[in-house]
């Protein structure tokens, strides 16, 4: 039996993380982090999860390691949920016991992080159980018996816990220690000891998790209450004087208006929701790390000894070749031993993941390293390293006194700044041919940060992307697998002559001097026409190979930059955009706005926040500035529970809760708020798309006035609320072939996002969001004094640009002919 593993993802913008497939026909098992970007990066390698049964997690448990496991189970749910359903459709029987789970080993917090996203995340397709591994008086001492096993592996996790400094007696203590000093009362009036108190916390815990991937609660089933009893935002309806269900049109709790004292029917929210506040924990810094090999393999049998001692063909053959002993007929047994020729062990590797220097010596005084049971069969040792751990001279000892196994490093010091996603890189080098001023190339370098210094022999070997080592029938190495960094230069060379030929065309008329003055003179009333849109997640749904998720920075010189949505790897994006200009942009970061809690607009919002944190923290200029998120109450409190599996930055954030109540629809700012955050007011309102969703409109001091749709179906009232915008921001999910898909999923086809800002007399007009299915430009109607363009990944468009990005329709139309994302 062949199995493998193989590296996924190595650290890059991209990718921060490093991710490996371990392969085996029947199933798959991810190991190390699942960060964000590594669902992209399956997909970018055209790697099917759907036998992925078991997730490893290495290191810390935070962000930076995780930040990709919440996207990842919801595609791992739809996927297999997906199979299933095709296996019914085409007769076969799936019983109920067959369900697939889903098991996620880790540290300490795992749980606990998948928890706090229980008013998002809801699955009924792939039951989720959580292991988690901790150190301290926790641990698990040291055994040759594996920690976990399957009828594929056996792991063994080893915690590791960082060195402490000697005065120790200001740092945070721990959710433990609090536990220990006061002693909380159970259901029963009994008191509890800590270990008790500490079981019951995570029993609470893993029952919400349950609840989030395991509930019988159908979308379909409403209840009925008394309207006043309503919890807003939610759906409404009514039976009509026909005994049928239909809408609620009336007045509404926290409308400000008189509600009828009527019985209503409403959807019961899903259980993991109804869950108001999780038992409080507190960051922790161990770090896992694992050994895995397969179980022993038996050795060939061999037939002509076994009938030399009498044993005949059929059952007795069977069972001598899964290891059972035999009686003959005249009582003598045959063991598995006489008639097998020797075994061997399963093979295997070590993954260790030490974040800084101070895990170095709990790693090298693992009693695992000197256990034969255990190291036997291990090949190979990947080690996962943060930066300037791979320098550190007693790492390097340990290589030298180890070298009976293979060391590969993936670290940031190793890694360069590679391209991970080379579809969307390759679109963006044609769009840069094609306008170079609004198009950047992505941001990315070749050369690692550490130049690694020659020694003889080399310690260890540098991780790739494809790198392969397969495990059995033997230990071999196959870097015919690894992918090739992008040939940006074959990119260059493979251009369409015509569309370049009519990029020269649009690049002549932007540049002649009437055509700069005509639209100098028509956009001389429009204010901050130097505001600079980047669009840097372009796709609905989830990642794809050709555009992200949802996520559009809006810069305006003089005030401040403004993030609209936030969807996984929006860092990432930013890094690939921004480059040096990065810590700039950061610094001057003044809101974050959230449109809705799909786990498409938000899952990125934790690293821009503690990438932001870290920018300005320690600078007397930033460090006593705040950054504002401004979105629905369960936005805000899934930040603040987060909150505490990691310092990331949450103090310095300042919640702004919409559409709770009618006077949250509207936040005023007063003047000495606006010279802070550059802001006169951020309005909203309720859209249909999901509960709770809204559209919102910033307004600025000069005027200027920014509306933007999130997800939605056309709606009249945002249209009045942005009335007069200089810049509508609208998704644009389907073609106008396919309104029947957009009235089903409740969002907007292009003709109706153009049809709003006609409404709204909008003078700009940015289409984004578009469905995963669809590389290809729509075709707009022209407006009288509004300009559409279509949103790209990595576009940089200023405001008093627009035009000119309308003038490269010819050669855009032309290069995404008949090319659809596949």
């Amino acid at each position: 039996m062949k199995c493998w593993v193989q590296f996924l993802t190595t650290p890059s913008a991209d990718t921060p993380g490093t991710t490996l497939l371990l392969h085996f026909d029947s199933k798959r098992y991810l190991i190390g982090h699942v960060a964000e970007g590594t669902q992209r990066a399956a997909v970018q390698r055209k790697l099917g999860l759907v036998k992925v049964s078991d997730i490893f997690l290495t290191g810390r448990v935070g962000w930076g390691t995780t930040g990709g496991i919440l996207g990842m189970i919801l595609t791992l749910a739809d996927v297999v949920t997906g199979s299933r359903e095709d296996s019914k459709e085409k007769g076969k029987k799936v019983a109920e016991e067959d369900k697939q789970w889903l098991n996620i080993h880790g540290g300490e917090n795992l749980t606990h992080l998948l928890a706090t996203a229980r008013r998002f995340i809801f699955r009924k397709g792939l039951p989720v159980h959580t292991q988690e591994f901790r150190g301290g008086k926790d641990a698990r001492p040291p055994s040759a018996d594996p920690t976990w096993q399957d009828d594929l592996v056996k792991v063994w996790a080893m915690v590791l816990e960082p060195e402490r400094p000697a005065a120790a007696s200001s740092r945070k203590r721990s959710h433990e220690e609090f536990r220990t000093e006061i002693l909380p009362v159970s259901l029963d009036g009994k008191e509890e000891n800590a270990e008790e108190a500490n079981d019951r916390d995570d029993q609470i815990r893993k029952g919400v998790v349950a609840a989030m991937f395991e509930s019988k609660w159908r979308l379909d089933t409403l209840i009925t209450t008394k309207l006043s009893d309503v919890v807003m935002p939610a759906t409404v309806f009514i039976r009509n004087e026909q005994g049928k269900i239909e809408k609620y049109q009336g007045p509404l709790p926290g409308s400000g208006k008189d509600v009828p004292d009527i019985e209503v029917l409403t959807r019961n929210p899903w259980p993991g929701a109804l869950i108001e506040s999780l038992p409080p924990t507190a960051p922790a810094t161990s770090s896992v790390s694992y050994i895995i090999k397969g179980h022993p393999q038996r050795g060939k049998f061999l037939p002509d000894v076994a009938k030399k001692l009498g044993v005949k063909p059929g059952p007795q053959f069977r069972a001598l070749t899964t290891g059972e002993s035999v009686t003959l007929a005249d009582g003598t047994i045959v063991t598995p031993e006489q008639v097998l020729e020797p075994g061997k062990e399963g093979g295997g590797f070590a993954i260790i993941d030490l974040p800084s220097i101070e895990y170095v010596d709990a790693m090298i005084n693992r009693q695992e390293w000197s256990s034969k049971d255990i190291m036997s069969g291990v090949e190979m040792a990947i080690w996962i390293l943060g930066p300037g751990v791979v320098e550190d001279p007693r790492l390097k000892k340990f290589m030298e006194d180890h070298t009976e196994l293979k060391h590969i490093v993936s670290s940031t010091d190793t890694s360069p700044n590679h391209i991970a996603f080379e579809s969307p890189a390759e679109a963006a080098i044609r769009l840069h041919l094609l306008d170079p001023e609004r198009f950047p190339i992505p941001v990315h370098s070749l050369e690692p940060t550490l130049q690694s210094k020659a020694s003889a022999p080399p310690l260890y070997e540098d991780a790739r992307v494809g790198k392969t080592f397969v495990l059995e029938p033997k230990f071999e190495v196959e870097d015919d697998k690894i992918i090739p960094y992008l040939d940006t230069a074959k990119v260059i060379r493979e251009a369409s002559p015509e569309v370049k030929a009519l990029a020269e065309t649009a690049r002549m008329e932007v540049t002649n001097p009437e055509y700069l003055a005509r639209l100098a003179e028509r956009q001389e009333d429009i204010p901050s026409k130097d505001a600079e849109v980047i669009t840097l997640g372009t796709g609905s749904a989830l990642p794809s190979k050709y555009r992200n998720v949802s996520a559009t920075l809006l810069r305006v010189p003089g005030f401040g930059n403004y993030l609209f949505d936030c969807g996984e790897n929006t860092l990432g994006q930013l890094k690939r955009v921004l480059g040096d200009e990065l810590p700039e942009v950061l610094r001057d970061l003044k809101v974050i706005w959230i449109s809705h809690l799909h786990a498409d607009h938000h899952l990125g919002t934790a690293s821009v926040i503690k990438a932001w944190d870290q920018e300005t923290r320690n600078n007397d200029v930033t460090k006593s500035r705040k950054l504002i998120v401004a979105s629905d109450r369960g936005m805000l409190e899934w930040l603040r529970e987060y909150a505490e599996v990691e310092a990331y930055g949450y103090d310095r954030v300042e919640p702004i809760t919409m559409g709770r109540s009618t006077k949250d629809y509207d936040h005023q700012f007063t003047p000495e708020q606006t010279q802070l955050n550059g802001l006169t007011s951020i309005q909203s309102c309720l859209v249909e798309h999901c509960n709770g969703a809204m559209a919102t409109v910033f307004n600025f001091p000069n005027g200027f006035k920014v509306a933007y749709s999130g997800d939605c179906r056309p709606s009249k009232t945002f249209a009045e609320l942005g009335y007069g915008a200089t810049l509508l921001i609208h998704e644009a999910t389907f073609d106008d072939e396919l309104r029947g898909d957009a009235l089903l999923k409740k969002h907007s086809t292009t003709s109706e996002a153009l049809g709003i800002g006609k409404q709204m007399n909008a003078r700009r007009i940015l289409l984004t969001h578009f469905s995963q299915r669809y590389q290809k430009i729509p075709v707009m109607d022209d407006g009288t004094d509004q300009v559409a363009i279509v949103a790209f990944d990595y576009m940089r468009a200023k405001l008093g640009d627009f035009a000119k990005v309308e003038s490269f329709k010819p050669a855009l139309m032309k290069l995404y002919e008949d090319k659809e994302d596949k």
